[in-house]
């Protein structure tokens, strides 16, 4: 059997990175950057208030008593040319104003009191530069805004728009396939007939792989069948970059999968890895596309697919990073696993940060999946015990 680490690494090599294009920033979430970005504005562009109060010169205030100021005009955000600070003088100013010229501080607007007359007056002192948004101070023109690779969520897009980038470089993501196989298998919906189960495993790992995917396509139910597999992934490979498989990747006497795979020109570069769940996992390519074949137990398929498929997805847009990124948690209980493969144990988080079992970890039980916050990676024949710290890959 394949380590787990020696599956990650090959299929993370064999599967390398899809085409770059351009995309509008705004509707690039989710995607990785196919180039470094560097920011042709300093942020903020300009030196500006950080409250609502008045502009003023930080020397008016060396007495440190009460000042009073007279007010001559007034500065909100958006104002090309506020009237300049003199001494014995202020500015009103609102968040995110240009800072007056002449003023090198802002006094807030709850340590002051305004007099009919327009006179202001300062009930706190103020220090130089005090509630001051420095040009520049967050990024530099030329700066660094994200490195190559990196993912564009919410606070990437943020910061790009604000430095006035429009459009980036990005890997094209994968179009995927997902199939469920098996004869046992009928839809929610339709009559549960003797010797039949309703099959879950497509709708969930699409859900889990939506967001890394291009584009998502559930295909029928695919039969115990040899040429029906073969049909059916030859119509896959036609339109996708990678197809997922649940089900037929073990030995048994329908388990056949690998083998209509093969027939039709795919390679299998490896099948079985030793952890548990999702032994019976294997991984092939045919003329540069991808096929996971993952068990067809729902929590073993759910478990292959997020420590293996979305890794190789995130790799495919050149993510710097694809993961899966194991954080370490202590132990609220005794734990063991006395077998020969590594356990990666469903596992909930408690309030105070601990994490024990989410339940029975039988792999067809998905009551403890359902209930699962991540998946804790536990030694093959460890002895753990509470209070001892472990991995953890949190969903």
């Amino acid at each position: 059997m394949t380590s787990y680490e020696e599956a990650l690494a090959l299929l993370l090599d064999a599967v390398g990175t899809l085409q770059e294009g351009d995309c509008d920033v705004a509707s690039a979430g989710g995607r990785h950057l196919a180039d470094r970005v560097c920011s042709g504005v300093d942020l903020p562009p300009f030196d500006n208030s950080s409250m609502d109060g008045y502009a003023v010169r930080s020397s008016d205030f060396l007495s440190g008593q009460t000042v009073t100021l007279r007010m001559v005009g007034e500065a909100g955000a958006g104002c090309a040319d506020p009237i300049p600070v003199e001494s014995g003088t202020c500015v009103r100013v609102f968040t995110g104003a240009p800072l007056p010229p002449g003023a090198d501080a802002v006094v807030m607007q709850e340590d002051t009191r305004l007099s009919e007359d327009g006179l202001v007056t300062v009930l706190d002192p103020v220090r130089p530069w005090e509630n001051v948004r420095f040009r520049g101070e967050d990024v530099r023109s030329g700066g660094m805004l994200l490195e190559k690779g990196s993912r564009l969520g919410p606070g990437q897009i943020a910061l790009l728009l604000a430095s006035g980038i429009q459009r980036v470089r990005i890997r094209r993501p994968a179009a995927v396939a997902i199939a469920s196989t098996g004869d046992e298998l009928v839809q929610p919906g339709e009559p549960l007939g003797r010797g039949k189960v309703f099959d879950c495993n497509a709708a969930a790992l699409a859900e889990l792989l939506r967001a890394e995917a291009g584009s998502m396509t559930r295909l029928p139910v695919i039969p115990d069948e040899p040429a029906a597999a073969e049909r059916a992934l030859e119509a896959a490979f036609r339109t996708a970059d990678v197809v997922v498989t649940a089900g037929g990747a073990s030995v048994g006497g329908r388990d056949c999968l690998r083998p209509a795979f093969e027939r039709i020109g795919g390679v299998v570069r490896f099948w079985r890895i030793a952890i548990r769940p999702g032994k019976p996992f294997f991984f092939g390519e045919l003329d540069g596309r991808f096929l996971f074949g993952l068990p067809g137990n729902p929590v073993s398929a759910l478990v292959t697919a997020s420590l293996l498929v979305v890794p190789a997805l995130r790799r495919l847009q050149g993510a710097r990073q694809p993961g899966p990124v194991f954080l370490p948690a202590r132990l609220a209980e005794a734990v063991s696993n006395p077998g020969d493969r590594r356990h990666f144990l469903r596992i909930r988080r408690e309030p105070d940060g601990s994490v024990r079992s989410s339940g029975v970890q039988a792999s067809h039980i998905l009551g403890s999946l359902a209930h699962a916050d991540g998946l804790a990676d536990i030694p093959a024949g460890a002895e753990l015990h509470p209070g001892d710290t472990v991995p953890v890959l949190f969903w």
